[in-house]
């Protein structure tokens, strides 16, 4: 019969440590996020990287988790779990509000359009 092989405790506490400190960094940018409504960054709407590095991240995430998933304990799972949902829960309340700052308002198409050199 094969032998499981445990994970030592302090790579656990370290995995609960960075656990909770994802936990309260999303919670700050949901915060963030929310008072910035309505206000225009100051890089403006520019998207620093490519959609290629996004993808190569959420790989390599999905990848870790998978691995993960097999020598975390049950009730570090559960949090981790809860972790995804809050994270997938954050993505929504910004991609709703991203619909919302996009949808025409009640001026409709009128409004003035302004070129915008690249430098």
């Amino acid at each position: 019969m094969p032998r499981q092989s445990r994970t030592p405790p302090e790579a656990l506490d370290a995995l609960r440590e960075r656990l909770r400190a994802t936990q309260e960094a999303a919670q700050r940018l949901a915060d963030e996020a929310a008072a910035g409504a309505g206000r225009v960054p100051p890089a403006g709407w520019d998207v620093p990287g490519r959609a290629d590095d996004a993808n190569a991240e959420l790989e390599a995430l999905v990848r870790m988790l998978a691995m993960l998933r097999d020598v975390v304990p049950p009730e570090l799972r559960a949090q981790l779990a809860e972790l995804v949902r809050q994270l997938l829960i954050f993505v929504r309340a910004v991609l709703d509000w991203w619909i919302e700052r996009t949808e025409p308002g009640p001026r409709g198409d009128d409004r003035p359009v302004e070129d915008i050199p690249i430098t």
